[in-house]
């Protein structure tokens, strides 16, 4: 009987021990954290939470670079740069291209005109030149006129075609350019007046220096 009876017992042990193996999420305290248990326990966060808490850290860096403070930025000459429509303007973190409206579309619509092409051209080459590999964000304005939900759909679009223009004909990659829609935030004069609206109309191309 004992030779029966010990084996038994043995197997009931083993049977325990990988129940507890298929649960190592349960486990809280770092006392109770075995060999096994160890590669998903970090204060009670899993592996998975952990890499999206890293990621998620790193994509707040990158927003935290490309915030704008205009009191910050001062005007910049670039020698490949002679378009008058292109404002360059730069910080210690930060180069950026600015186009009003008029020169990349028409009013309330977000298809690139064919004449904003040497526009973009100029501003492509530079950005290959000076920053290759660097991280490129389109950002996209409009005046205050019509509801915050169109404007902000409306500035999206024209990011988008812009980010678009430089990936397939600016010869950059997709996943170093970014977009954000600002709609009517941001304003650079004032909406009272016609001229001051058409400066917030606009498109601004940062780069990370």
């Amino acid at each position: 009987m004992k030779k029966i009876f010990l084996p038994a017992l043995a197997a009931v042990a083993m049977l325990a021990s990988c129940s507890d193996l298929k649960n190592p999420a349960e486990v809280n305290e770092a006392s109770e954290a075995t060999a096994d248990t160890a590669v998903v326990f970090d204060n009670g966060r899993s592996a998975e939470g952990m890499v999206n808490s890293a990621a998620n850290a790193t994509e707040n860096a990158v927003e935290d670079a490309f915030t704008i403070n205009d009191a910050e930025m001062r005007d910049a000459k670039m020698e490949e740069i002679d378009l008058p429509e292109i404002k360059v303007r730069e910080n210690d973190r930060l180069n950026l291209y600015g186009l009003d409206e008029e020169v990349l579309f028409d009013t309330d619509k977000a298809i690139i005109k064919p004449t904003a092409t040497r526009a973009l051209s100029e501003i492509g080459a530079s950005i290959n030149r000076r920053y290759q590999g660097k991280q490129v964000r389109v950002l996209g304005f409009a005046d205050s006129r019509g509801s915050k939900d169109y404007n902000m759909d409306l500035a999206r679009e024209r990011a988008a075609a812009v980010k678009e223009w430089l990936v397939t004909k600016g010869m950059m990659k997709a996943d170093m350019v970014s977009l954000e829609s600002m709609g009517e935030k941001n304003p650079v004069a004032t909406n009272a007046t016609p001229a001051g609206r058409q400066q917030n109309r606009r498109v601004e191309i940062a780069v990370l220096k």
